[in-house]
């Protein structure tokens, strides 16, 4: 997938992403280490109908709101990149997109392990 830039996963900076679906991942600024290998990236996600919308949850009512805010308090810079794409597309997207993370440090990124009805990629 082709990410475009990244930006502040904040109130200002996610003014940024469209009211359109599409999926997402969230990152911090230094890798951490999953079973295999070290990534930036912390989530992924989607919104089949409006990736504002579903960005802005992660900094309040979201399950890894606290997390984020943890992260935060630890010095840690967060950002967000995002891909639009159809609502169809959103579900077979993110799906894969885990998938391949999985495939890459046998794991799932570590704020996608906090929803226990998230389902597997294989």
């Amino acid at each position: 997938m082709d990410w475009p830039q990244e930006y502040q996963l904040d109130k200002e900076g996610i003014k940024n992403a469209p009211e359109a679906p599409g999926v997402y991942q969230i990152l911090q600024d230094k890798g951490y280490n999953r079973y295999k290998g070290t990534t930036r990236i912390l989530k992924i996600g989607m919104s089949e109908s409006n990736l504002r919308k579903e960005l802005n949850n992660h900094l309040q009512r979201h399950t890894v709101a606290n997390r984020i805010k943890r992260i935060r308090r630890d010095g840690r810079s967060i950002t967000y990149q995002y891909v639009v794409t159809t609502a169809d597309n959103v579900k077979p997207d993110e799906k894969a997109l885990l998938r391949h993370f999985e495939e890459d440090f046998w794991d799932l990124p570590t704020l996608d392990l906090l929803r226990n009805n998230k389902p597997r990629t294989n």
